[in-house]
């Protein structure tokens, strides 16, 4: 988990839930954090996001808030604190007298990492409503403070928008800020730890051959020297394929660079063949497990990517996981660190996006195409073993399949 460094957590109280999802843990400074004389909210947040980084020995998430006055912007900025010492709310009134009392209440998130600052940020534009001194002489800002057009604290809106912001960006800060015990790394398991490998190997007694019998001798579509195409068992509606790795490997993170133009194609190819066939770009995807170093076994999984030509929609049933877009495949290798998995999903349009792994229900995609497209019963291949459907898809592409 991220370490987000406060020593007031009880801001961050009506957020727990969303900490929680983006695996965020608060920590108070171990020694004390500079407050530079700036109002650049960068320049202090750096100057913070550093020393944090040098007191814990790793990066971490800092925050800085403060308020800017339309009448003296930048000020305070990140010397809201001091001045409101100084001053007092009476006195911030003095300072406004005749001037407008419109204000932002800002929140900046940010770490430092690999020698440069990532940051985050939110706003919330309002007014200071002074009227309220007149009952109490000292309020703290928040109740000073009005958003424009809300009901809600300020404070706890412009936290919102930076922790928002700072979702977009957040699972590639915990891939780079990973430090496995050992170097990831995945070799062949044993035949008989892997059903692919076994299968593959054209050994008798397999999962498959159990299941189809004398039906089909070999499910095999297409293959080359790196890859193979099969429908799976489970096979829920005709068209569905599973794309293997031949060499056993954990993922396809894992994936040799010289291999992925090849992957590429082999992706295009198939997308062309189902087109045609069943008139829907095909959905891709593929749930990669946690590394060796962090799951704490052998590597027993074998990289395969489920293909269905489905028109469904994905992004929606995992936006509330932490993503970010993937312009290309060669961006997989840095999903060896990701210590919960990922999702890889390349939508009917062709968008892919990679999406946090943790805690990812069995057989969690397979359960949203079946649900959708209006056969949910058969989201788990143990309850519908799709024998007809299998059969039906290798008669339809074998063969079909050219790079």
């Amino acid at each position: 988990m991220l370490t987000l460094v406060t020593s007031n957590p009880a801001k961050y109280a009506p957020f727990t839930r969303q900490l929680e999802r983006l695996r965020l843990q608060l920590e108070p400074p171990p020694g004390p954090l500079p407050e530079i004389q700036t109002f650049s909210f960068s320049e202090a947040l750096a100057a913070k996001a550093r020393a944090a980084a040098e007191l814990f020995d790793r990066p971490v998430l800092v925050d800085d808030a403060g308020l800017v006055l339309e009448a003296y912007q930048p000020f305070p900025g990140p010397l809201t604190s001091a001045v409101l010492h100084g001053l007092g709310p009476a006195g911030l009134q003095r300072l406004l007298a005749g001037l407008t009392p419109n204000a932002t209440m800002e929140c900046h998130i940010g770490c430092w990492l690999a020698g440069t600052l990532r940051s985050w940020s939110g706003q919330s534009r309002g007014r200071l409503d002074f009227s309220r001194l007149a009952t109490h002489q000292s309020l703290p800002l928040t109740d000073l403070f009005v958003p424009d057009g809300a009901a809600d604290n300020g404070q706890l809106s412009h936290r919102a928008q930076a922790l928002t912001a700072l979702e977009t960006g957040l699972f590639e800060v915990h891939l780079e800020t990973t430090t496995p015990n050992e170097k990831p790394s995945c070799s062949r398991s044993p035949a008989g730890q892997c059903a692919f490998c076994v299968e593959l190997e054209d050994e008798f007694n397999t999962v498959f051959s159990e299941l189809m019998g004398k039906r089909l001798r070999s499910r095999v579509v297409y293959e080359d020297e790196h890859f193979v195409v099969m429908p799976p068992l489970g096979e829920f509606m005709e068209g569905g394929l599973l794309l293997l790795s031949r060499k056993h490997i954990l993922s396809f993170a894992h994936l040799p660079a010289p291999l992925l133009e090849h992957l590429e194609r082999l992706m295009r190819a198939i997308g062309h063949v189902l087109i045609q066939r069943y008139g829907v770009p095909p959905l891709f995807f593929e749930h990669g497990p946690a590394p060796e170093w962090s799951k704490g076994g052998c590597c027993v999984d074998h990289a395969h990517i489920n293909i269905f030509p489905a028109a469904v929609r994905l992004h929606p049933h995992l936006a509330e996981r932490m993503s970010f877009p993937l312009p290309s495949l060669a961006g997989l290798a840095r999903l060896q660190r990701s210590e919960f998995g990922y999702l890889f999903i390349q939508e009917n349009d062709g968008s892919r996006r990679v999406y946090d792994g943790h805690l990812v229900p069995t057989q969690l995609v397979r359960r949203i195409v079946t649900s959708a497209i209006g056969c949910p019963e058969r989201w788990h291949w143990h309850d519908f073993p799709g024998q007809d459907q299998l059969l039906a898809t290798y008669n339809a592409l074998k063969g079909q399949i050219r790079l």
